[in-house]
């Protein structure tokens, strides 16, 4: 019984975890030198394919290694660990009639331009966007609309989104941005973000889970907490999510698997931001799982060789998120404090992204992060509580 999983983004390293305890083995898609770094640590690993370093950040870089895996292994199911993986993954499951998103939703996860399309044609709650060839060539367009969003069109993680509110940041962000291609520009939805995910069985929803989240203040707005199963807090919202997400997956044809809808309040609109046919990022696969009682990455990989999903049948109530540890100056890294904070109360689990030595600063993008932590609390308050005593640690800085 076999997987292709396409990229193992440490992040998602939950995946490999749960084939060791479903007995599963894995033939990763991977570069050498990350492929190498897993197998020492996972006996399930037994076959690779490898790819060029240098492509890593591009669609075509994983799709040639994965349609050679999948023909050589001949697997029960191909998963997408991240966003840039998610194209080589649905092409192989077509090519293989696989369980999967279906290429159709792939293609769209990977174009936030398309997204907007599909929805507005679908009737749901969208921005007014523009995408342009060129972020100059929307002077005219954003002029009387500031302020507006610049997105780039196929990255995730915060990555290529900011805020831009006056006529001289604009001018500012032509002035970085001319020559990055085409971009969307669309009007900025003032009000609390979301994340919504679910599980896809053949078209229909058959698990969804609500994240509140905290991000920075414009113009990146980084994530820096999340709330998992917020549809306890807030009921009547967690229902409009989960039809929200139905009508998601409708409208971008998603067949089987994981997705994410990722969307604001504005009265009584879900404004969508973004969907994703691929495990969120952020540690919210793990919190979710805990709040939900079973491992949305098992799950997966289950619904990825053709099986089903089973609710459990008695869920434990747990108060669980993710968090991170960010700078809140320039300077060079000496310690992020988690021999403190890794010993606190409620922590499951956490780590540090950068080394001592680096540069760090206030974040612009999720890569930016200095350090992440999983929770589970036995109240909302106690949540509440140690993301705020996260979100005040100060790594020291030489």
């Amino acid at each position: 019984m076999s997987i292709v999983l396409v990229g193992a983004a440490p992040i998602l390293e939950g995946y490999l975890r749960a084939a060791e305890r479903l007995g599963l083995e894995i033939a990763l898609v991977e570069t050498a030198a990350r492929a190498a770094e897993l197998r020492e640590r996972y006996d399930c690993i037994t076959a690779t394919a490898e790819v060029d370093p240098a492509a890593t950040g591009r669609d075509d870089g994983w799709i040639r290694p994965t349609a050679e895996l999948v023909r050589r292994v001949r697997p029960e199911g191909v998963v997408a660990s991240s966003e840039v993986h998610v194209l080589a993954a649905a092409m192989a499951q077509e090519q293989h009639r696989l369980p999967g998103p279906g290429l159709d939703a792939a293609a769209i996860s990977r174009d936030k331009s398309q997204q907007r399309f599909r929805f507005a044609a679908a009737g749901l709650a969208n921005p007014e966007h523009l995408k342009t060839p060129r972020l100059s060539a929307a002077t005219e367009w954003a002029a009387g609309r500031l302020p507006v969003v610049v997105k780039a069109l196929d990255r995730a993680g915060s990555e290529g989104v900011e805020r831009v509110a006056t006529p001289a940041e604009w001018a500012d962000a032509v002035a970085r941005r001319d020559t990055e291609g085409a971009l969307l520009v669309e009007d900025y939805v003032e009000g609390q973000e979301y994340n919504w995910e679910g599980l896809a069985v053949d078209g229909r929803v058959c698990f969804g889970s609500l994240t509140r989240k905290l991000t920075t203040n414009a113009p990146d707005f980084v994530e820096l907490a999340h709330f998992a199963g917020h549809q306890r807090t807030d009921p009547e919202l967690g229902r409009a999510a989960d039809a929200l997400g139905q009508a998601v997956a409708d409208a971008i044809r998603m067949r089987t698997g994981i997705m994410f809808v990722e969307f604001r309040t504005r009265g009584a609109d879900l404004v969508i931001m973004e969907v994703a046919v691929r495990a969120p990022g952020d540690h919210c696969m793990e919190a979710t799982s805990i709040v939900a009682g079973t491992d949305l990455f098992a799950d997966v990989l289950t619904l990825a060789r053709g099986g089903t999903f089973q609710p459990p049948s008695d869920v434990a109530t747990h108060h669980a998120g993710s968090c991170f540890v960010t700078a809140d100056r320039t300077g060079v890294l000496k310690s992020a404090g988690e021999h403190e904070w890794l010993a606190w109360p409620g922590v499951v689990r956490g780590g540090v992204n950068a080394e001592p030595g680096a540069v760090v600063g206030p974040p612009h993008s999720s890569q930016e992060r200095i350090g992440w932590a999983i929770l589970d609390c036995a109240t909302p308050e106690d949540l509440e509580r140690t993301v705020d005593r996260f979100l005040a640690v100060r790594p020291t800085l030489a």
